[in-house]
């Protein structure tokens, strides 16, 4: 697997702003004008369309909204189709989800609240009740009704992998296949707080010598920096291949002068940019984001921790007092926390999942793995590997990981001599279990 260059990536919740800035009547468009009118072109090239499901399905006079849907790459009739569900939640669906044409149909749905998706009215977007998980493979349903496409499989990853699992248990007579890349397995506190990623940072930071320690904890105190850049800048780099490796080797560096202070400038610059919404199409959308957070991911919780602060050679969880202000600002609280076990899997499973993912943690895709999928189930974890182990692995045309994803989306079972054989020949190594 090729080497992946060291970034300062800041997740998008963390440092988050005290308040949302929101839009008003004035300034809001709902998505399918906004498409249509903004962005045909957009569409245009997508071919896409719209699909009117209910705004409410327990109560389905309060009316429709619209979900903005393409085929990635097109449509070919004799192909197997696969729904992909996006991460985030919030993250939108523009974008080619692989470089090269795959042997199946590909239908991206843009989830309700995002982009081409959003409702008509305010009142509508900023609607706690609108905003569900449930709410989101429900619409995928719609869809599947829409097209007349009698069976399909399903690819979910990170927050994908949360609607994917519930459609597969909601719809299994017509699910194929569930396939779940960065799995969510749980919506409580430790999601956001990772005792497995700090166990992997804290390791990192014992194998330093003591004066390079020393130096990063001087980082904030020296250069008022804040004190959340150790864990934003390590979380950014565990979502890629041999993210730790990588993260030592970088500070390792910073015993040289000019190192450190490069170090110094890039985190001044990054701590000093103000944050923007950019651009409504190809950026994360920070209200549906909060809306399915703060309601079924605890983050509306007094005691949700996100990132860690380094003090005396030890990580210590940082309390993350502004997200559950929004929470509160959109009237959004946990009332519907996520628990995969009550979304039981009667279909062929299968995953991909990174040892050292540092936004959905391996426990969480090992105990999906035991206590969600009912009957066929196959797991396999990337050692070192980051958030997207397969996907990344897929663009770089990776025999392999072309036939064992096409296995997954098929619902067959991966041989266990292909992946020895895969491993031998490869740099990288998948663990691989199944039942």
């Amino acid at each position: 697997m090729k080497n992946l260059v060291f970034a300062l990536t800041v997740f998008w919740t963390a440092g988050a702003a005290a308040a949302l800035s929101m839009p008003t009547v004035e300034t809001y468009e709902g998505g399918r004008k906004m498409c249509e009118t903004s962005y045909p072109e957009i569409i245009e090239r997508e071919k896409g369309f719209f699909v009117s499901v209910p705004v409410d399905y327990a109560k389905p006079a309060l009316g429709t909204t619209d979900i903005y849907a393409y085929f990635s790459g097109g449509y070919d009739v004799k192909k197997e189709t696969v729904i992909y569900f996006t991460g985030g939640p919030g993250q939108p669906a523009h974008w080619p989800l692989f470089s090269r044409e795959m042997p199946f149909n590909f239908l991206i749905m843009e989830q309700r609240g995002i982009g081409c998706s959003r409702p008509a009215t305010l009142q509508q977007y900023l609607n706690p009740s609108f905003y569900s998980s449930e709410n989101v493979a429900r619409d995928a349903e719609q869809i599947r009704k829409f097209l007349k496409i009698s069976r399909w499989s399903v690819y979910g990853v990170s927050y994908g992998t949360v609607p994917a699992t519930i459609y597969g248990s909601l719809f299994s007579a017509v699910t194929r296949a569930v396939v779940l890349e960065g799995v969510v397995f749980t919506g409580d506190l430790s999601l956001w707080e990772g005792p497995h990623r700090r166990k992997i940072l804290q390791k990192v930071i014992d194998s330093l010598p003591v004066f390079v320690v020393d130096r990063l904890e001087k980082i904030s105190s020296e250069h008022g920096i804040s004190n959340l850049w150790f864990s934003i800048v390590a979380r950014g780099q565990l979502m890629y291949y041999r993210g730790a490796e990588q993260l030592r080797d970088k500070f390792l560096a910073l015993s040289d002068d000019t190192q450190y202070e490069k170090l110094v400038h890039e985190l001044k610059v990054l701590f000093a940019t103000t944050p923007s919404q950019g651009h409504p199409l190809f950026m994360p959308n920070e209200i549906p984001y909060y809306m399915i957070s703060c309601q079924e991911f605890n983050m509306a919780s007094d005691k949700l921790s996100m990132s860690d602060v380094l003090v005396n050679r030890k990580l210590v969880p940082s309390l993350d007092k502004s997200s559950p202000a929004i929470c509160r600002q959109l009237k959004a609280q946990s009332t519907r926390s996520y628990f995969a076990k009550n979304y039981p899997l009667q279909v062929p499973v299968t995953y991909f999942q990174g040892s050292t993912d540092s936004a959905t943690p391996a426990p969480h895709a090992i105990a999906h793995f035991k206590h969600v999928a009912k009957k066929s189930a196959q797991l396999m974890i990337l050692v070192e590997g980051g958030h997207n182990p397969n996907l990344q692995l897929l663009s770089e045309e990776e025999t392999h990981q072309t036939n064992f994803f096409s296995s997954a989306v098929l619902g067959q079972k991966i041989s266990a001599d292909t992946v020895k054989k895969s491993n031998a020949e490869s740099d990288y190594f998948w663990a691989y279990t199944a039942r």
